[in-house]
């Protein structure tokens, strides 16, 4: 009996571990990388790890699980181009929280900012929910970077 209690709360256990968020990085400027400057690494773990850089053209694709899923999924990275120290940044976030009035996981906007920069070189983030689950919370986002230079 032991055994199958045991054996049960595992699984409850590792049921409500992998509801996540599927996330995709885009990098949509040809011939600039962009860094990872910072992510949410309290409430949030990341498998597998994001890249550091992410070269032009290119994408990267990760799972993010939450150090609390029953309550609240926060996706929370910020990128800036790798050129110069005073290159533009992009900051994107998701929270998925719990409505307590329906016990359902509620997404939040998406939120996509460009910060830094100068009038004459601007990053151009984007950042779109592709699905959700309104039952577990699972969701799929992607985040697109872009620079306009002038």
């Amino acid at each position: 009996m032991f055994k199958k209690g045991l054996l049960v709360s595992a699984l409850v256990l590792s049921s409500s571990a992998m509801a996540n968020i599927s996330v995709i990085v885009e990098n949509d400027a040809s011939g600039y990388d962009v860094k990872l400057t910072s992510k949410d690494a309290e409430s949030s773990r990341y498998i597998p790890a994001p890249l550091t850089t992410l070269a032009g053209k290119s994408r990267d694709r990760f799972d993010v699980l939450s150090n609390y899923p029953s309550v609240v999924r926060i996706v929370d990275l910020e990128y800036q181009f790798a050129d110069s120290s005073i290159a533009p940044r992009c900051h994107f976030r998701l929270v998925v929280m719990k409505d307590y009035r329906s016990g359902k996981m509620v997404p939040q906007k998406v939120i996509a900012e460009n910060e830094g920069g100068s009038y004459r070189d601007r990053a151009i983030c984007s950042g779109k929910l592709n699905s959700f689950d309104l039952n577990n919370g699972d969701a799929a986002v992607t985040f697109s970077i872009n620079r306009r230079k002038y």
